[in-house]
């Protein structure tokens, strides 16, 4: 059952600028919570020194790690769903409620188990257990926010990220001047997570996304928690891959390379990681719209994937190819003024994994759509066995570099995998044909900037030589017809229902 033309959220008057912003504002709320999340560890280190950032550290990491445990995959499996189901959005608020909040504190109280067997000191035991029982107020949090991404709402899920995580670095900056400790910089996340739980619960009232019809909720919770399970174990599945995927190769490094090396890794993905969010961002606000047009206008939503790649391969490539000079210039501000020839050498090879990811993400929101998530975590898998088998033999050999090689081999192979199965299914929105005639472009554009920053007397001026480089790549692909006007009078009318 399709949603009423009255209530849908994808009506015309709206739709020719849900993409934009969409993706505006979730990158918006991620680039700020990395901006701000980075300067309050700064402030930490210098106030509390390593070991109160260590702390601080491992109590988040444990924190992530329990909030994608106490989501049970649910997110992307209801985004999916609802945004072609509107009307079924009060009962899945309902049941996913219930059910998200008995988890998040089942997952509290595994964690009061864990703190009695893990070697961690009495502070940080106590932060872990302190940060923890924010859990079920993320529940809330969570849940409203999966109706936001299927209402294709994007921007009711900025103003509550940006605010809360301005508050919780601005609370945490008072608690710190006021000589607090990592345990005060728990109990504030707890407090912000109440913030941000009853301010998504009042835009959920206020922006009447369940004003339409609606099921009505059967007697029970009970009778649909197994087929609730059987549909979101896969989805459970791939959130948990997708952890230990982001966090895989810091753990290794820090086992097989020791803290210099994985150091020195870790600078170069710092930059890295902003291109590897913003891929994110750009497939999670068009997820809940492939999701409406598949059942809605199956012609759009095949048109309308196959130029989402194509564009997002036009801007990543040449970042990719034409950023080395920036990241040089950060290095050197990470560094302060030290060597940092080993992270830009490991970042020169990283930075290829950002357009790779792009379109390992790209399969793998498309395998969900087509409703195919064992496929998606068959990509998932293939990344982290291939970097467990590949990263400790190549950081051995070439150390920093060795480790980016090995990155770059786990992504290119889960996205590999990922076009096949996207290829066995007849999905028709493979990578551009003119793929080709964009990396031939990209790769001009890098040879100009390499012979202006050798030869020219711009030699140095990394802007200058990558505005040049930029141009030539521009005006090869308009030439060669990878982009056209046309291009974008039809991405404007594959959006329309």
């Amino acid at each position: 059952m399709t949603a009423p033309a009255d209530h849908s959220p994808a009506s015309p008057t709206r739709t020719d600028r849900r993409i934009v912003l969409n993706t505006g504002a979730l990158a918006t709320s991620s680039l700020w919570r990395i901006a701000i999340s980075f300067a309050l560890q700064l402030v930490i280190a210098r106030l509390l020194g390593a070991q109160g950032l260590g702390q601080y550290a491992t109590a988040l990491a444990w924190l992530n790690v329990c909030q994608i445990l106490s989501e049970l995959g649910l997110p992307q499996l209801l985004v999916r769903d609802l945004a072609r189901h509107p009307e079924r959005r009060r009962q899945s608020l309902q049941t996913a409620l219930v059910v998200q909040i008995s988890a998040a504190f089942l997952v509290w109280a595994g964690v009061f188990g864990l703190t009695a067997l893990l070697p961690y000191q009495p502070e940080t035991r106590l932060a872990l257990l302190l940060i923890t029982a924010s859990l079920p107020l993320h529940a809330i949090t969570s849940v409203c926010e999966i109706l936001f991404q299927a209402s294709e709402r994007m921007e009711l899920v900025m103003g509550v990220e940006v605010v809360i995580n301005t508050l919780i670095v601005a609370t945490s900056l008072v608690v710190l001047w006021r000589g607090g400790g990592v345990v005060a910089l728990c109990a504030v996340l707890i407090v912000t997570q109440a913030i941000s739980a009853s301010a998504c619960l009042w835009l959920l009232v206020k922006s009447k996304l369940m004003a339409g019809p609606q099921e009505c909720m059967a007697k029970g919770v009970g009778f649909s928690l197994q087929p609730l399970w059987e549909q979101a174990r896969p989805f459970y599945g791939l959130a948990l891959a997708n952890v230990l995927l982001h966090r895989l190769d810091i753990l290794l490094l820090s086992v097989f390379a020791g803290d210099a090396i994985t150091g020195i890794y870790s600078a170069a993905y710092l930059v890295v990681r902003v291109l590897i969010i913003l891929a994110q961002t750009w497939w999670q606000s068009l997820y809940p719209t492939f999701s409406r047009l598949r059942v809605q206008a199956e012609e759009q939503y095949r048109r309308l994937a196959g130029l989402a790649i194509r564009f997002g391969l036009l801007a990543f490539l040449p970042v990719a190819a034409l950023s080395r000079g920036a990241a040089d210039w950060l290095l050197g501000i990470v560094y302060r003024g030290e060597d940092h020839s080993a992270a830009l050498a490991a970042y020169g090879i990283l930075i290829w994994a950002a357009p790779l990811f792009l379109v390992a993400t790209y399969a793998v929101n498309l395998l969900l759509v087509e409703r195919q998530p064992k496929g998606s975590l068959l990509i998932a898998v293939t990344h982290i066995g291939v970097a467990l088998s590949l990263l400790p033999f190549l950081t051995s050999r070439w150390q920093a570099v060795g480790a980016a090689l090995a990155m770059i081999g786990a992504i290119s192979a889960s996205a590999g995998v990922g076009l096949f199965l996207l290829k066995r299914m007849s999905v028709p929105a493979g990578l551009p044909r003119r793929l080709p005639l964009l990396l031939g472009a990209t790769a001009a554009a890098g040879l100009v900037q390499a012979g202006i920053d050798q030869f020219s007397p711009l030699a140095g001026l990394w802007p200058a030589s990558a505005f040049s480089g930029l141009l030539i790549y521009l005006a090869l692909v308009w030439q060669g017809g990878a982009v056209s006007g046309a291009d974008f009078a039809l991405f404007r009318k594959a959006l329309r229902p």
